[in-house]
């Protein structure tokens, strides 16, 4: 069985974490498929958005650590990221480049998230651009409660997030995050009953598909900025942004569309 499964629609990629008998514990084989996949999308035209999700009622329960205390655990002897299992600093380092590939994935992204994100997979789901979860789901920042401190990007995704305060009161803890709670914090953009969690976030991703993709992609770039600029950086970098968005075609679509009062067909170029 594929630990990792991949399907392709409509230019929507959705990458589906298959491992339910352990909760999608990830091991070093989905980091491996994660890795590839994020290669294929960035550099495929074709793929215009991606969905990131999990198999079973679960998104993920973390790191698969039955094979040691490494992100990589769950492999055996040669259950390293990217082999042979290497000292964790250097397992981290190569989660963490992971994530951030994720994160700056020049196409939109979307977790849906069933059941359980924990650790290391809570970092995933924070690193896409949009989080829509089930009623039943749960978040944890669970490093704490192993004597670890954080990963997958958290120290940095999560305060910008929900906030310092609850960022603390999530890591120093360790406790559950419900999904009510996670949607009054802003940790998730919508919460629906389970059984409508995959129509849901497929229709998001199908509608992220077919947007202007260089558009969204500029515009993605432009807020992840935002904490770390200043406005008069802002509103340069918007006129840049701005100039590129009007070269492209579907640009050209969108004042057609507007002028004969009909929604765009964009195309992604």
């Amino acid at each position: 069985m594929d630990s990792t499964l991949v399907e392709r629609g409509g230019g929507l990629v959705t990458v589906i974490f298959n491992r339910p008998e352990k909760k999608n514990a990830l091991d070093g084989t989905n980091w491996a498929d994660l890795d590839r996949i994020l290669t294929e999308v960035a550099r495929n035209p074709a793929d215009r958005a991606l969905l990131l999700t999990g198999a079973g009622g679960n998104f993920s329960s973390g790191a698969d650590l039955t094979g040691g205390a490494g992100t990589g655990g769950g492999a055996g002897e040669a259950g390293g990221l990217s082999g042979p299992r290497q000292a964790i600093l250097h397992e981290m380092r190569t989660a963490g480049d992971i994530v951030n590939r994720l994160h700056r994935l020049p196409k939109p992204t979307i977790a849906a998230v069933d059941g359980v994100a924990v650790g290391v997979s809570l970092g995933l789901v924070l690193a896409c651009d949009l989080v829509v979860a089930s009623d039943r789901a749960r978040f944890c920042e669970v490093f704490a409660r192993r004597g670890l401190s954080l990963d997958g990007g958290t120290s940095w995704s999560l305060p910008r997030q929900i906030g310092l305060r609850r960022a603390k009161q999530m890591a120093l803890f360790g406790d559950w995050v419900s999904a009510p709670d996670a949607l009054a914090w802003g940790l998730v953009n919508e919460v629906v009953p389970a059984d409508e969690l995959p129509k849901v976030a497929a229709a998001w991703g199908r509608r992220l598909a077919a947007g202007p993709t260089t558009a969204l992609s500029l515009i993605k770039r432009l807020l992840d900025a935002s904490d770390s600029t200043t406005f008069e950086r802002a509103v340069e970098d918007e006129a840049r942004a701005q100039h590129i968005a009007y070269t492209t075609k579907d640009a050209r679509e969108g004042f057609r569309a507007f002028a004969e009062r009909r929604e765009p067909r964009f195309t992604g170029v």
